[in-house]
């Protein structure tokens, strides 16, 4: 059993022989986190759009603006954070320096690398986004159910191998006990 799976298993406090019984209530917590995941990502794909922005170039660009403010980040970089070839991610940063929303600057560690930097306009359109995006997120939490909340927060811990111990997950567990 690889670390994530150990660590998953003792947070939630659950056998191998347990899972197995409750491998629906296991596929429905999956469920659950994929249909939040979904739901959360379509909210921030479609106030990308409306912002004039795609949504591929929209994530470059948080990307971007999320990294070092003061050392940027490389287009080779930008590529591995974005799943995409490198070339690709050149395409994009290109298309958003045409926008004024990043600029490119020769790297002063290595003169082979490009760096990128989010512009104060990137700064003002990221921050338009995230307000019409919170405003839609908080509509979408009034409509799931504690139960659905727990489900996809116990599949986000095992994801990212939550650490069992840590307060989170204590207090993860604590509301599923209260909610339960």
């Amino acid at each position: 059993m690889n670390e994530a799976m150990r660590a998953y298993t003792q947070w939630a406090d659950i056998s191998d022989a347990k899972r197995t019984r409750e491998f629906q209530a296991y596929v429905k917590n999956i469920a659950d986190a994929r249909y939040v995941t979904r739901k959360v990502l379509r909210i921030v794909d479609e106030q990308a759009k409306a912002h004039g922005l795609e949504p591929l170039l929209h994530q470059a660009l948080l990307q971007v603006y999320g990294a070092n403010k003061a050392n940027g980040i490389t287009v080779s970089s930008l590529a591995a954070r974005l799943d995409v070839a490198a070339a690709f991610a050149s395409r994009m940063v290109r298309r958003l320096e045409e926008m004024g929303l990043v600029r490119r600057e020769p790297s002063t560690e290595d003169k082979r690398a490009t760096i990128v930097v989010a512009t104060e306009a990137a700064a003002e359109k990221l921050a338009a986004i995230d307000n019409d995006v919170h405003h839609h997120v908080a509509y979408l939490q009034h409509q799931l159910r504690e139960d659905e909340r727990l489900s996809a927060l116990s599949i986000f811990a095992f994801y990212v191998g939550l650490d069992p111990d840590s307060e989170i997950a204590s207090a993860i567990r604590a509301a599923a006990d209260e909610a339960g």
